[in-house]
């Protein structure tokens, strides 16, 4: 489809892509092709356009015209497509639709998921499984679960693709493995540092030494 605008003399090209899917800080590489449009040997001015609007502007005789964007990020994912002119214009005065739409998502590297417990509130020693859950998980061969506490990393496990979850068992847990605990999926290995975003949400798990079981049953 194209949508023709007040600016003159532009004629829609074909977009093609190898993917319609990218993760966070790759390179996205898209093609135009201005083959059987455009005069042999004639120089054009061939724009690429996000969602209607002029990114990238090239000045070529080729009819087969590659364009980058470096270290995608979130606000690349759209819908791409390119023009191409004999005139020279700015590529956001550019305004419109070539053929050929081809959409790209890019995904970011971690996908924050839901935590559950089964009980938050537990004695010290006692076993206690976390469950990791995400209905919107990447479709990859390999993904990584992450278990965080405090907003750092304290444990990996393997994405159950067909279940869509992971488990993480404590078996005798302490009074220090009380905090906040959430966990997030990821395509890549990360280290065990700080995270800004870790988890959809998060629970809270406390657990009470001797002295404080010893002081519940002399007040109960």
């Amino acid at each position: 489809m194209f949508v023709n605008s007040s600016i003159p003399n532009i004629e829609p090209a074909r977009m093609y892509s190898s993917t319609s899917r990218v993760t966070v800080g790759q390179d996205l590489d898209l093609r135009c092709s201005t083959y059987g449009l455009a005069k042999a040997d004639q120089q054009v001015f061939v724009y690429l356009l996000k969602n209607g609007v002029g990114l990238q502007r090239v000045k070529t005789t080729s009819h087969d015209i590659p364009f980058t964007i470096k270290s995608a990020t979130l606000n690349h994912t759209g819908n791409y497509s390119c023009v191409f002119s004999r005139n020279d214009y700015q590529p956001v005065t550019v305004h419109l639709v070539g053929d050929m739409l081809v959409f790209i998502k890019v995904m970011d590297f971690v996908h924050p998921a839901i935590i559950e417990v089964d009980e938050s509130k537990v004695s010290q020693g006692t076993a206690v499984e976390f469950r990791c859950t995400s209905e919107e998980s990447p479709d990859t061969d390999i993904l990584h679960v992450y278990l965080c506490k405090n907003h750092r990393i304290t444990d990996v496990n393997i994405w159950d693709s067909v279940k869509k979850q992971a488990r993480f068992h404590m078996a005798r847990v302490q009074v220090d493995d009380s905090g906040n605990y959430s966990c997030v999926l990821s395509q890549r290995l990360l280290a065990a540092t700080e995270l800004h975003m870790c988890g959809r949400n998060a629970v809270l798990l406390q657990v009470q030494g001797e002295n404080d079981a010893n002081r519940r049953l002399h007040v109960n």
